[in-house]
């Protein structure tokens, strides 16, 4: 396993495109990002990676969000809205292009919050009517799409809250499709809506494809709630995760000492 440093949340006081050297700075081998909502960053984005990879060529990108539509308004994707499956499929294939472009394998996509009005039967026909429509394109990129439950407390009415609802849809989705199909795993999300981290990864270990963390409560950097970080990664590295563990965390800025856990002594025994 490895930490993979996400740009969209750490060394905010930056400018978007130098998010990617700061990182590296830092010591971080891997980055992941949301969807850059600037046409500016995301055309520059592939040159901000490649020229942090003439420097160290192992130097990767472990993850990018899909468009994810009005954010900052509250939405969290909008996959379900049948009414937006062209916007969807043009967004999709924007994301792939910029995955290709920048070196990540991986897809995060956000199913979307409960429409009103709408049957939620509907809406999760949409979800897996977009899988099935998302994952042959996928497979030709040599990509995978995760889904990543996002607890409803925070975000009312998200269609996929818990790991279980998100593995439904999955598998709703059909066999045919599960190579290009998993599961991101928050940490904190899990913990936020009540479950149990531990039981969660034991129950899906098998469609998890990437983990995000922080601490809980907060959502503040490892060690500073309550959660048995450290036990929960072990967990990981015995069920066989080999993936980059994501640190998706509300940072001081500057982000100063929050980094400070990458030194504990049982990092250096779950990390290379």
């Amino acid at each position: 396993m490895r930490f993979s440093a996400h740009i969209s949340w750490l060394f905010t006081e930056l400018p978007y495109l130098e998010l990617v050297g700061a990182a590296r700075a830092a010591g971080f081998s891997t980055i992941e990002s949301a969807w850059p909502d600037d046409q500016g960053d995301r055309e520059g984005l592939a040159a901000a990676v490649a020229e942090q990879r003439r420097a160290a060529p192992d130097f990767a990108v472990a993850l990018l969000n899909c468009p994810a539509g009005d954010t900052d308004g509250g939405e969290r994707g909008f996959i379900n809205d049948d009414s937006r499956r062209d916007e969807a499929e043009a967004a999709f294939a924007a994301a792939v292009e910029l995955a290709v472009a920048i070196g990540a394998p991986k897809l995060n996509l956000l199913v979307g919050r409960a429409l009103p009005g709408v049957p939620e039967s509907s809406q999760r026909d949409a979800i897996v009517a977009a899988l099935r429509s998302f994952a042959p394109v996928a497979r030709q990129h040599g990509l995978r799409i995760l889904l990543e439950p996002v607890n409803a407390i925070e975000n009312p009415g998200f269609l996929a809250p818990t790991p279980d609802a998100a593995v439904a849809l999955i598998e709703a989705a059909g066999a045919e499709h599960a190579d290009q199909l998993g599961l991101l795993l928050d940490i904190y999300h899990v913990a936020r809506a009540g479950d149990d981290p531990a039981r969660a990864i034991e129950r899906h270990r098998k469609w998890i494809g990437h983990v995000q963390i922080s601490d809980h409560p907060g959502r503040g950097a490892p060690g500073t709630g309550s959660l048995p970080i450290w036990e929960l990664l072990e967990q990981l590295r015995t069920s066989r995760y080999e993936g980059a563990v994501g640190l998706e965390y509300q940072a001081p800025v500057p982000i100063g000492d929050s980094l400070r856990f990458m030194g504990d002594e049982r990092a250096s025994s779950l990390f290379h």
